[in-house]
């Protein structure tokens, strides 16, 4: 049909009418775009030409078997755009999945920018441009998030991982931003689920109305460090494990500590927190952790681990 023809231009024109384009063009940027030969690959380029950016596009065609380097946009599988966009003498370089909802960033000297980063430097925007509002995001975001809008009149809501549910909350609560640490956000205004090129053309207009580097904006946040790691878990032990592991921790908690169960089992205290949860789509546990320093960090999840394994050894796992 006629709406199915046009979906590409109507989808990019919607992402434009969302933000300041002569602001963006004034700055007349320069940006490497890693399409991932996903589906970005045919949005994303006509997003930027759209907002004047010059641009320099790496696996710009779309194959399915990505021959470009794996879908997920991780440190390791971006090291062609890390090593392209000083080397172009970009502004920024920006990569997205498979099916481009998510969009993770290089800044302009070439670092990889976790997306926890991101996540908290677009909540503390969005807060400060709607003069406050609620921000919802899951149990595994940086405590810097909560930390960069509360000042400016913003809250917070916590939900069950997914974007789904991070979606179905911003609905009912009426949430002005979401998203989640692996670079998928969610802006209302636009569409209620995670949008890779919305996310790109939003940082754009950050960074116009800044007049900063992208380092520079970055090294304005809280210097929490995140570290995740994964442990194999027979999918019939994942739920007693979870549960005798919050029972155990709850009774040990000391004053100064919470133990939280809304996705998982969390544990958080003045030092910093970490979290341990089933996946939901492979036979696994994850372990977040997260503190002020990388060394603190690794500690926590040193910590989770280890508690992790001990459950698991009682079953002979």
């Amino acid at each position: 049909s006629g709406r199915t023809r046009n979906a590409g231009p109507r989808y990019v024109n919607g992402i434009l009418g969302q933000v300041d384009r002569g602001a963006i063009a004034a700055r007349k940027f320069r940006v490497v775009l890693d399409c991932g030969n996903g589906a970005s690959a045919v949005t994303s380029p006509s997003l930027l030409h759209g907002l004047s950016v010059r641009y320099t596009t790496l696996n710009g065609n779309v194959d399915g078997t990505f021959p470009g380097h794996l879908s997920e946009p991780t440190e390791a599988n971006l090291v062609d755009l890390v090593r392209t966009v000083p080397a172009v003498g970009a502004d920024f370089g920006v990569a997205h999945d498979g099916d481009a909802d998510r969009a993770v960033f290089v800044d302009e000297n070439g670092r990889y920018v976790p997306g926890e980063r991101m996540l908290a430097l677009l909540a503390r925007d969005a807060v400060r441009s709607a003069g406050g509002g609620l921000v919802v995001t899951p149990v595994t975001s940086s405590l810097a998030v909560e930390e960069v809008i509360r000042p400016l009149g913003g809250k917070i809501l916590y939900t069950r991982v997914g974007s789904p549910v991070v979606s179905r909350a911003m609905a009912e609560s009426k949430a002005i931003f979401g998203g989640e640490e692996n670079g998928g956000c969610l802006f209302p205004a636009h569409q209620l689920a995670r949008d890779g090129a919305m996310t790109l053309a939003k940082v754009l207009e950050l960074l116009a109305r800044e007049k900063r580097a992208l380092s520079e904006v970055l090294a304005e946040l809280p210097p929490y460090v995140l570290v995740k790691r994964k442990v194999p878990c027979p999918l019939a032990l994942r739920d007693v494990v979870i549960s005798e592991l919050t029972e155990e921790l709850t009774r040990e908690a000391g004053a100064d500590t919470q133990v939280l169960t809304l996705d998982g089992v969390k544990v958080q205290n003045p030092r910093g927190w970490y979290l341990i949860r089933p996946s939901g789509t492979e036979p696994l546990y994850r372990i977040f952790a997260e503190a002020k320093g990388s060394k603190e960090a690794e500690a926590l999840a040193d910590t989770a681990l280890a508690r992790l394994r001990s459950a698991l050894a009682r079953h002979g796992a």
